[in-house]
């Protein structure tokens, strides 16, 4: 949404919006009816999690900047906590620049990236920010629920696999994006195979608000979907169960049968290795298929 590069008077510091008599509130400045946003980065976020890190700033040691702080379970835990950034921009300029009022939020995903990551297509909910080039923006005219099942087949193991036949390099360009086998919008109006009473729309979202709205700062998002409660407690292990259910749905999805499951999962390495510091990125094989086993039992 904004190029550093070009746009450098943009991004205000810290200590510059201090001495405008700003306060810190979360991770925005504001006074009076002014409000200076987070200009979130894309180390900031992972999949599902718009807290993923913090940026550190050391004064007077320029080698160390721009660094990232992992964010704790316990912080994780506290819908309080806010991801802190080391850049801000006028809210007035975040607005100005999409042309838009302000909404819940914003779907976007990591452009920096290689086939041989563990993962190689990251997406994320943010709230209403400021974001780098780093991190393209998804904008799109439909509800927020339905932007929430474009946010899980982003993050799905097989579109993930599909993506890395087609990029070559470091950087997952729009141009790629457009080319994926995405699903289109109209698509989540069916209902789930594996349970005819609900639509796939309502059966994915409820998941991915659920993984998604889990701080304050994601309230205005979980009322623009009608979800209740507004803030979903962090539990590590329901969130790799609902991830494994969101990529096993995907799966049963897009047409891929248990063996070819098993394959593209052996494609990735990491998934029977959850990180340690963000457990619910990297999902065990045996999740996922456990999860498929049950959607396509029920069909």
């Amino acid at each position: 949404m904004f190029h550093q590069t070009n746009d450098a008077e943009l991004f205000v510091d810290p200590a510059a919006l201090g001495k405008q008599g700003l306060k810190l509130i979360g991770n925005r400045w504001t006074k009076g009816k002014r409000t200076f946003l987070p200009l979130y980065e894309a180390k900031m976020v992972q999949a599902y999690d718009h807290r993923a890190a913090g940026v550190v700033i050391k004064a007077g040691n320029w080698m160390q900047q721009g660094k990232t702080e992992k964010t704790t379970l316990v912080d994780h835990q506290n819908p309080e906590f806010t991801a802190v950034p080391r850049w801000w921009v006028d809210d007035a300029e975040v607005s100005r620049a999409l042309r838009l009022p302000s909404r819940w939020g914003f779907v976007g995903f990591k452009d920096i990236t290689s086939p041989t990551n563990q993962r190689t297509m990251i997406a994320a909910a943010i709230p209403w920010c400021g974001a780098t080039n780093h991190f393209p923006l998804l904008l799109t005219e439909a509800s927020a629920r339905r932007e929430m099942c474009l946010l899980a087949n982003l993050n799905s193991f097989v579109l993930d696999y599909a993506t890395r036949q087609k990029i070559g390099g470091v950087t997952l360009n729009f141009f790629i994006v457009e080319q994926l086998p995405i699903f289109p919008p109209d698509r989540y109006d069916d209902c789930c195979p594996w349970n005819k009473r609900v639509t796939l729309e309502r059966w994915i979202s409820d998941r991915v608000l659920k993984l998604t709205c889990t701080a304050d700062d994601m309230r205005p998002l979980a009322e623009a979907a009608d979800f209740a409660p507004p803030v979903h407690k962090w539990k590590t292990d329901e969130r790799a169960e609902l991830q494994a259910e969101l990529d096993a749905a995907f799966f049963v999805l897009y047409g891929i049968d248990r063996d070819e499951v098993q394959y593209i999962l052996g494609t990735f390495s990491g998934t029977d290795e959850p990180d340690e510091s963000t457990p619910t990125m990297f999902q065990c094989d045996s999740l996922i298929l456990a999860a498929y086993d049950r959607l396509t039992a029920s069909e």
